[in-house]
């Protein structure tokens, strides 16, 4: 069972996901300057790292996603969806990912978003992360919040349909004009890992302002 949401705003790029396995952080969400990718269901994690590389030469996240499809034994088991910074987005469910599984894409006034998931309670939890999501678009909440809150949107409409909760849930952001601690947490076993996300977010965040007050000509380097 997994829940995400790619989405770009043409410069930043971010992927929140939540699933009922360990971990998730580190097998499923995948981000490069040129877009975000996630990969679940029955995960082949080295769909994640070619995808990047492809978009690092420029592909567009449908050619990507496309060919990585094309070429895998068991496509009918995967599920792909993500984000580029041309505008496209794209979305793939085998017909064997385990009901309810599917995808939505979306745009609000800056930004272009997909969202997707398997083993669900129903079409309603990816809807509801979607409309969470468009309804923050003209808030003050930060970039970080909205992809949290977009992803308990998701479990307060159901979850994963054996258990609701799930977890491990992670949260990663490009951002070349903004890089900070608090662009790539994940907490990878906890009983209720979306609030805990949202509480090591909160964490980093102030420790991150400190260093900043502390040390206000450092630059955090982050690479990719």
């Amino acid at each position: 069972m997994t829940y995400s949401i790619c989405t770009t705003d043409g410069t930043r790029h971010g992927i929140a996901i939540a699933t009922k396995a360990p971990a998730v952080g580190g097998l499923a969400p995948f981000l490069s300057p040129n877009g975000a990718v996630c990969t679940q269901s029955i995960v082949n994690v080295p769909l994640g790292p070619k995808a990047v590389t492809l978009l690092d030469g420029e592909a567009s996240v449908d050619d990507a996603i496309e060919t990585l499809i094309e070429k895998d034994n068991d496509a009918s088991v995967r599920q792909l969806h993500g984000v580029d910074v041309w505008g496209n987005t794209s979305t793939y469910s085998g017909d064997e990912c385990v009901d309810w599984f599917g995808s939505v894409t979306g745009t609000t006034d800056y930004e272009t978003y997909t969202v997707a998931g398997n083993m669900l309670e129903g079409k309603s939890v990816i809807e509801a992360i979607s409309d969470e999501y468009v309804a923050t678009a003209e808030t003050e909440q930060s970039f970080e919040k909205r992809l949290i809150a977009a992803l308990q949107a998701g479990e307060d409409a159901g979850g994963d349909k054996r258990a609701g909760n799930a977890q491990s849930a992670a949260l990663k952001i490009y951002d070349p004009e903004n890089p900070r601690l608090y662009h790539d947490l994940r907490v990878d076993d906890h009983e209720d890992p979306v609030a805990e996300l949202r509480r090591v977010y909160d964490v980093a965040r102030q420790d991150d302002e400190q260093w900043k007050e502390e040390f206000p000509e450092a630059v955090l380097q982050r690479t990719l």
